[in-house]
């Protein structure tokens, strides 16, 4: 790069994971002049119409909800109409996680044992005290667990994020309305 080159020239910096959760915290919303009921009817054709994934007519605390998919966890995006605007809020599916989190947890205790036997039958040099496989396999398979979900969740709310952008978008369009950041 030469010194001539400005910052505008530059590609836009990647936004951190908290500029993500906030833009996932605050994200634009849609000035129209319809009623609840017409954004609910013209919400439910779009969905008929396999334009809208995810649609449900008011859900608890909403208008409406639509499916903001991450990668590998999915997001709700929950929206409200009240003055001439539609809100939206996301909320993870908390179900997903707990799945994914538990079945991590629970896989560790057969992969120990499953280890040992494997390395005693294979390997007459290796140790028969199961202890030793257990001082080195639960630490190598446990201690990268919280990257791994930082990892996780950084990349689902990233993809959930720009999935969101595209359906309120999407929904701008068939509210005759404009999104407002």
């Amino acid at each position: 790069m030469s010194d001539e080159q400005t910052q505008s020239d530059q590609a836009p910096a990647k936004p951190s994971p908290a500029q993500i959760r906030q833009m996932l915290a605050s994200l634009p919303r849609i000035k129209t002049s319809l009623t609840t009921e017409d954004v609910l009817k013209r919400a439910a054709r779009q969905s008929e119409r396999g334009k809208l994934p995810g649609f449900k007519p008011r859900p608890e605390g909403g208008l409406f909800e639509c499916a903001a998919f991450g990668n590998p966890f999915d997001y709700r995006l929950v929206a409200t109409h009240e003055s001439g605007e539609v809100r939206f809020a996301a909320k993870l599916k908390a179900k997903s996680p707990a799945i994914f989190w538990g079945v991590m947890a629970f896989t560790v205790w057969p992969g120990v044992i499953f280890t040992d036997s494997l390395l005693n039958t294979w390997f007459g040099w290796y140790p028969n005290q199961t202890w030793i496989t257990y001082a080195w396999y639960l630490p190598l398979t446990l201690l990268p667990l919280p990257w791994l979900h930082k990892s996780v969740m950084n990349k689902t709310r990233t993809a959930a994020l720009v999935h969101a952008h595209e359906q309120i978008h999407r929904l701008a369009g068939a509210l005759d309305g404009e999104v407002v950041e």
